[in-house]
């Protein structure tokens, strides 16, 4: 073979392997969800296991749903919100920092009476008004703040339908968020706290006394938002990952429930 037809059959054959190589995956663009404090388990293993399935680097931030309204509001870099209420969500689209069609709402939840762990616990019935002040007697209740974070605004409604609120509003103390409620009647610093029940599951340290009717207080919504007015299109893929069953099997795994699901069950 001449010089010129060995340089011609190196150039097709390596032409043929670029043209048969699969293509490289572009870069994912690193993005940050904004979480409530409840979903923190559960965001977290979504988050990584999206991580895993399409190679992309997604930070996870917990707190209260009005802390970190705040702060995004102040500019925090968060590319995604999950709420524990419409409220704090509403405030945050009223303020420019997303808008409806990038909203969704996507779980529910529940709202119990925890105790410290007590294997004797008798029956708690809630519909009496006098049956939460015997249960604590002296001690403390304990709730999010009711004035801001969304499962303390929850706590709040249920205690004033049910008639608890005049007997224990001297008692109550506020906390942060309700993982802290949760983390004083763990170290029996209060006596009982109003908070998710998802959040009371992930504990061996708690005894749910008693679940709020759903009657009375608002119901427990958590919407999800991709923030801004021009998303990036990573960002729409986790967006629509969260949405998906494969995450709905992880939020299942941890207490909540998928709105759509619900509404699917009472058809």
């Amino acid at each position: 073979m001449t010089r010129r037809g060995t340089f011609l059959f190196g150039l097709l054959l390596a032409l043929s392997l670029l043209t048969g190589a699969p293509a490289a995956r572009a870069a994912c663009e690193p993005m940050t969800i904004y979480a409530a404090a409840s979903t923190t388990e559960a965001v977290k293993e979504i988050a990584g296991q999206f991580g895993i399935e399409e190679a992309c680097a997604v930070t996870t931030v917990f707190a209260g749903s009005s802390t970190l309204a705040r702060q995004i509001d102040q500019g925090a870099p968060a590319q995604l919100f999950l709420s524990a209420n419409e409220r704090w969500m509403d405030w945050l689209e009223a303020r420019g920092h997303a808008v409806p069609q990038n909203r969704t709402p996507l779980l529910t939840n529940k709202l119990v009476l925890i105790v410290p762990k007590n294997e004797n616990l008798a029956p708690l019935y809630l519909d009496d008004p006098g049956s939460l002040k015997k249960l604590i007697g002296d001690g403390k209740l304990a709730l999010a703040n009711p004035d801001a974070v969304p499962a303390g605004i929850y706590a709040k409604e249920a205690l004033q339908s049910l008639g608890h609120w005049g007997e224990v509003h001297q008692q109550i103390v506020t906390a942060d968020s309700v993982r802290v409620a949760l983390a004083w009647v763990e170290r029996g610093e209060a006596a009982a706290a109003a908070i998710y029940r998802t959040d009371a599951l992930i504990s061996d340290k708690v005894t749910v006394a008693a679940q709020f009717p759903e009657t009375s207080h608002s119901p427990i919504t958590y919407p999800l938002a991709m923030l801004g007015r021009a998303p990036h299109p990573d960002t729409a893929r986790f967006f629509a990952y969260l949405k998906s069953y494969e995450a709905a099997e992880i939020f299942a795994k941890y207490g909540f429930s998928r709105i759509e699901d619900v509404k699917e069950a009472v058809r």
